[in-house]
């Protein structure tokens, strides 16, 4: 039932084709009857001294023509079967991409990098494999044992009742097995979704546990992950190995009461003939090997629908940011003012912002201090709306509550670069090329001049062609903090936020970036989070924040003449030339 619901739209968009398939099994079934009927009648001429040299050139010809058509019509099926499963493969990854992209911060906190590209390629295999391949194996399954039964019977009603009385214990093996297999498989995907978390991890601080010397704890780590998802997958191994032996079973008996039987219907001159028996013998292999496939495709059948449910759960994922029905777009950002502003995290217990009042004006450049975890990023990132906003207080932007505009809009008129300088594996221009948008009236050459990235350029590999890798890892810190920054630029946007983006870059460039802010970006507003305090001197207001609240607010020069917390850290700076941790 949950694959109808997930996927009845493919049934219905691809209709004809599944139509044109099932045709064309149903006719390779037919013509597979042909070899029995032609093998009957030959063995039978022969007993009765009746064959002919016309009869067997007849038989020949029979047997090729089915040969041939039946090559023609397989071919067609495996032709739509591949096509279909490629395209439900793609759909179905887009349509998750789609879902995931839509997510905000909390989905993220809930559901992990690894899980998802196991739901994106393992689990989207699955469910493009049983809709397809698995779907008509299935159907051609059903409709063989259908024509196969019905020929046994025709042949001796009596001997197929007999035959069938074997029949109902696959039933029983499959009703015992298949929920265990099917809980045993979301085993298998659960694991596997953790392991893959791991490894993602491993490959992504590689340096991290080179420079600590924790290789060899790291790869007991994943050993100890590895060795658990292996022995859950082997118990599902063993599980659907317990099918094969039975059918084989099952098979032997069926076998041996038809030889049985049928040969004393034609000792006692009974009306069955050697031809009959040949032919009930060949029919029998055509049902018995497709209902030794059902228990396999019931077997896979039920792992696929714990793919099927965990890609569903993604998908029926809805945003727990909503646009309001009548959300309008933000015309320009001029003004932004917190208003009695409280945060709390989703699946925090305490508040993380309390009571934060706070006005920045379109031109205004805004310094944003404090110590470690007072938090500084949390208040920025509410402005791109990454998380559901608390009751208590609001923020406002040109007077309207930032809840009634759209958060995509809003999005589009803010330019964040994050503490961690994220970079794609591309090369150094398609980097920055990711920043432009609708209002970029900047060249890439005068974002990277802004960025003073310039100077680099020379001394990459292949310039801007050249490739950053994993994470920008080929890159230095300073140089993929400007890199994000060049970006940012490039998109030319009301707002930039740089989160602690210039903690990576020495004075004199930090310098330089501050005066490319002021020339080039007078009249938009940017905000600036730094541990170093000689990001924000210049700025036109600079807050303070301590355990979520503002506890001093001015210019650089007021604060320095309330002699407080930043005071006391700016003189600590200074007289160090130390980056202290603040």
């Amino acid at each position: 039932m949950k694959g109808a619901r997930l996927l009845g739209w493919y049934f219905k968009k691809n209709w004809w084709r599944y139509l044109i398939t099932l045709l064309s099994i149903v006719i390779s079934v037919f013509l597979r009857t042909i070899s029995p009927d032609v093998i009957e009648r030959t063995v039978n001429a022969i007993n009765s001294n009746t064959l002919t040299t016309e009869f067997v050139y007849y038989g020949f010809g029979m047997l090729l023509g089915a040969a041939v058509l039946s090559y023609l019509f397989s071919s067609i099926t495996n032709y739509l079967k591949g096509w279909l499963f490629q395209d439900l493969l793609y759909d179905t990854k887009l349509k998750l991409l789609k879902s995931i992209f839509r997510q905000d911060g909390d989905f993220f906190e809930e559901y992990y990098s690894g899980d998802l590209i196991g739901r994106s390629t393992s689990d989207s295999f699955a469910v493009a494999r049983v809709v397809s391949f698995q779907f008509f194996d299935f159907a051609a399954t059903i409709i063989t044992l259908a024509v196969a039964f019905i020929k046994m019977i025709s042949k001796d009603a009596i001997l197929t009742l007999y035959v069938m009385i074997p029949m109902p214990l696959i039933f029983i093996v499959v009703l015992i097995l298949r929920p265990k297999i099917s809980r045993n498989w979301r085993m298998v995907r659960e694991e596997n979704s953790r392991l893959n978390n791991l490894v993602m991890e491993s490959v992504n601080n590689v340096k991290l546990i080179r420079g600590f010397n924790k290789e060899e704890f790291d790869k007991e780590k994943l050993s100890a992950s590895a060795t658990k998802a292996y022995q859950i997958e082997r118990r599902s191994i063993y599980l659907r190995a317990m099918f094969g032996p039975t059918f084989r079973l099952i098979l032997i008996i069926t076998q041996g009461i038809v030889l049985t039987l049928g040969s004393f219907l034609i000792v006692n001159n009974r009306g069955f003939t050697v031809g009959e028996l040949i032919s009930f013998n060949l029919y029998l292999g055509m049902f018995s090997w497709p209902l030794f496939q059902l228990g396999n495709q019931i077997s896979v059948f039920s792992q696929s629908r714990v793919s099927i449910e965990r890609i569903e759960e993604i998908l029926k994922k809805e945003p727990t940011i909503q646009d309001k029905i009548n959300a309008i777009d933000v015309p320009k950002l001029e003004v932004i003012e917190f208003r009695n502003f409280n945060f709390k995290y989703p699946k925090a217990e305490g508040t993380t912002l309390k009571n934060i009042n706070l006005k920045v004006e379109q031109g205004k450049t805004l310094g944003i201090v404090g110590k470690t975890g007072s938090g500084k990023s949390t208040l920025v990132k509410q402005l791109l709306r990454m998380y559901p906003l608390t009751e208590t207080g609001c923020i406002r932007i040109n007077g309207i509550n930032i809840t009634n505009y759209k958060k995509q809009s809003l999005r589009e008129n803010i330019a964040f670069v994050p503490q961690e300088s994220e970079l794609f594996s591309r090369t150094v221009l398609a980097n920055i090329l990711m920043g432009e948008g609708k209002d970029s009236s900047y060249s890439v050459e005068e974002a990277i001049k802004m960025a003073d990235f310039e100077k680099d350029i020379p001394y990459l590999t292949n310039g801007l062609d050249t490739k950053v890798g994993e994470g920008g890892m080929t890159l230095s810190g300073g140089q993929r903090q400007r890199a994000s920054i060049a970006r940012a630029l490039l998109k030319n946007s009301e707002v930039l936020v740089l989160d602690d983006s210039l903690s990576a870059v020495d004075g004199v460039t930090e310098k330089n970036i501050l005066e490319s802010l002021k020339k080039y970006r007078a009249n938009k507003t940017n905000i600036i989070i730094a541990h170093r305090l000689s990001a924000v001197i210049e700025a036109d207001k600079i807050v303070v924040l301590d355990k979520g609240t503002i506890t001093e607010e001015g210019t650089h020069e007021e604060l320095m003449a309330k002699q407080g917390w930043y005071y006391t850290q700016y003189k600590n700076q200074e007289l160090k030339g130390e980056k202290d941790e603040i």
